[in-house]
């Protein structure tokens, strides 16, 4: 259970990154835009929310497991690992997504409703945060951090 708790949440928000781009990167982001990169995670293909992201060996990615990717080649492959036992995924963008523009950076804010399936029947839904810093280079607005995290619970036992 916890392996598989733990490959939930890594693929839940490895948010935290399309299929087909909607409206193009060069207009800064907005909730759709947002959205548009939920949907490409929900692929279960990390080359599909590649085109969000800054490619920078240095850059810095927080997920939940593990805690940081330095790099999008490391997110890359740590997601793929993640995502062996996942046979579908959903992150629905609430409708609380803030999107703040100034100059050639962005800062966006939302909460995620997050369904996750695995193969083996498992299915864990999750309510995630997920904040990302756009950057905008040449006619591109890509992503050069983020943060997703989720919530946490407690038990309480009498």
């Amino acid at each position: 259970m916890r392996s598989t708790l733990t490959a939930a949440l890594l693929v839940a928000l490895a948010a935290t990154g399309a299929v087909v781009l909607a409206q193009s990167n060069s207009t800064p982001p907005d909730a759709a835009t947002l959205q548009q990169v939920m949907n490409a995670w929900a692929t279960l293909d990390p080359a599909r929310a590649a085109v969000f992201y800054a490619k920078d060996q240095k850059l810095v990615f927080y997920d939940f497991l593990p805690r940081k990717y330095t790099g999008w080649a490391a997110y890359d492959k740590g997601v793929r690992e993640g995502l062996r036992d996942a046979k579908s995924l959903s992150l629905k963008v609430v409708n609380d997504a803030d999107v703040h523009v100034s100059g050639n950076t962005a800062w966006a804010t939302a909460t995620v409703d997050v369904e996750l399936a695995l193969k083996d029947g498992t299915r864990v839904r999750l309510d995630g945060r997920w904040t990302s810093i756009w950057e905008k280079r040449g006619n591109e607005w890509l992503i050069v951090h983020e943060h997703t995290s989720a919530p946490l619970t407690s038990t309480t036992e009498k």
